[in-house]
């Protein structure tokens, strides 16, 4: 231990874009690699699970993915957190993460390879979704399309608790069990800004399937021929998922076998001896997590995020479901808007690494939710008051041959949401999800697994659930029948909500920011004692 405190400082170029010591290689890379593979599969089943629900069912509108996230998403979310608590009293961490790996992999090949191609026998047709919605009251005519659609609703299910369970819970929770509080701010966004190759890798790989298989020319995209075109497309995306569920699988076999085993790479703890504290049960668990402010606040940092981020996607992706109809096109435009927020999120993390080692842990948080408010005012700006912005209005020149080359604000409006949507995300890939599990860090073993698990799985699905919520209520419930998102009115109230979730995700930065810095203080300063304790 007495030789870590000895390790030269980086300098210049080296502490901005690599600040990884020779030895730190055999831990950081497999790491990075995992990383890569977990957010190649998530980019790909992610473009998939909106290409389905908008795309592949007939007469549905965008307000669609709101219906799945409330009444498919959050239940599952809560299924999920509750036997992953249950079992993980029961197995070792390593068993929860190749049980998890391998369960989901297992779906995404199986909906490829068997599921898709047998639609058309096993779903309802639109007849029958039609005679049921005439029966039910509107208020439950949106469910009929998720239920008679059911394979395409599971889809989307399990690609959202992909980004959840895989990403946040078992990666960053692992990450955490191995990474020395003085690691992490050199560690995290590297990790980030190595994984989000993934990004980039994936968007080019589903934009060429997509675009290979749409030679069809058909018009009607549910015909057989355009049906037999997308299964196509997805079975070689589904094999790629496959593949690489085995690649995260070994490198996380290799890293329990030369890695954990090695005293300069980890020590379990940080050696650092803590009271023994008793399995929590899942009751114990959500209990200990609403009695905790601390993990509360952070809980808010995730619901205000995922809320925040569906009251903005859910008007971006009608505006591309109305520019591109076509499962296919949909698909390779997504692929695009991927491979772009990759790119921006590798450049970003170099920022972000910076920001991270330099900057208070106030500052670094605060980056995603100021940027993604300015942005976001912009977009909504242009999407209500398009029709006063015609290109006889405008008075800046290039943007006025923008508007009449393109045809239509439609484009517009898809292609300022898609640059919004990438940068935002790829400051939160760079740093929002770096600061939130800086926060984590500081907690015993057994209260982050309870805490990191209810509120990565829970937490941030309940802030997406609850913007759809809102979509549901405003489209369903208060206004009359045919209202959608894309009403001025509806649009202009999604706004202010938006823009309401994301001061509220500002103020919880603030409010966190005292116990988080306390806490990582009090962690060097064990970490310190126990260095200190070794060497004498």
């Amino acid at each position: 231990m007495g030789e870590e405190q000895k390790l030269p400082e980086f300098g210049g170029i080296r502490k901005t874009l690599w600040p990884i010591y020779k030895f730190e290689l055999k831990k950081f890379l497999p790491m990075g690699f995992m990383m890569i593979f977990i957010l190649f599969v998530y980019t790909l089943c992610r473009d998939l699970k909106d290409t389905l629900l908008q795309t592949r069912i007939p007469n549905v509108d965008t307000e669609i993915i709101s219906n799945a996230k409330i009444f498919g998403v959050i239940p599952f979310s809560i299924i999920f957190t509750i036997v992953f608590m249950k079992l993980s009293n029961k197995y070792s961490t390593a068993k929860m993460f190749y049980g998890t790996i391998t369960f989901f992999v297992s779906f995404f090949v199986l909906f490829g390879f068997l599921l898709y191609p047998a639609t058309k026998t096993i779903h309802g047709s639109p007849e029958t979704t039609a005679l049921w919605q005439e029966k039910l009251p509107k208020v439950f005519n949106s469910l009929v399309p998720l239920i008679t659609n059911w394979t395409f609703t599971l889809a989307y299910i399990f690609a959202e608790l992909w980004g959840t369970a895989v990403i946040s819970l078992l990666f960053w929770q692992f990450a955490n069990d191995i990474t020395k509080t003085t690691e992490a701010p050199r560690f995290y966004s590297l990790f980030g800004m190595i994984g989000n190759l993934g990004l980039i890798g994936s968007g080019d790989l589903v934009t060429y399937f997509a675009k290979k298989t749409a030679e069809s020319g058909d018009v009607n995209v549910f015909s057989d021929e355009a049906f037999r075109a997308f299964g196509s497309n997805l079975k070689w995306q589904m094999f790629f998922v496959g593949l690489c569920g085995i690649m995260i699988i070994l490198i996380y076999r290799w890293m329990q076998k030369n890695v954990l085993t090695d005293a300069k790479l980890y020590t379990p703890g940080g050696g650092i001896k803590k009271k023994a504290k008793p399995k929590m049960s899942v009751g114990e668990s959500f209990m200990y997590i609403i009695k905790n402010p601390y993990v509360m606040l952070i809980a808010a940092l995730v619901f205000t995020y995922g809320m925040s981020l569906h009251l903005d996607e859910v008007l971006w992706k009608s505006q591309i479901k109305a520019y591109y109809p076509n499962p296919n096109d949909y698909n390779a435009f997504m692929g695009g808007v991927s491979k772009r927020t990759g790119i921006a999120t590798v450049i970003l993390m170099i920022i972000g690494t910076n920001i991270l080692s330099r900057c208070k842990w106030r500052t670094s948080a605060l980056v995603t939710p100021v940027f993604t408010l300015v942005t976001s005012i912009v977009f909504f700006g242009l999407l209500i008051y398009k029709e006063k912005l015609g290109a006889d209005a405008i008075s800046i020149e290039w943007l006025k041959r923008i508007a009449i080359f393109k045809g239509s604000w439609l484009w517009m409006a898809v292609w300022v949401g898609m640059y919004q949507v990438s940068l935002s995300k790829g400051i939160k890939y760079s740093l929002f999800d770096s600061t939130k599990n800086m926060a984590y860090m500081p907690l015993d073993p057994e209260e982050k697994l309870k805490s990191q698990a209810a509120v990565e799985v829970i937490g941030g699905r309940l802030g997406k659930g609850g913007g759809a919520t809102l979509v549901w209520i405003l489209t369903s419930v208060i206004f009359p029948k045919g209202t959608h998102v894309t009403n001025p009115t509806v649009m202009r109230i999604v706004m202010c909500l938006a823009i309401a979730a994301m001061l509220l995700w500002i103020i919880a930065v603030f409010g966190i920011n005292p116990k988080v810095e306390a806490k990582l203080a009090e962690k060097r300063q064990e970490e310190k004692e126990a260095k200190e304790a070794a060497k004498a």
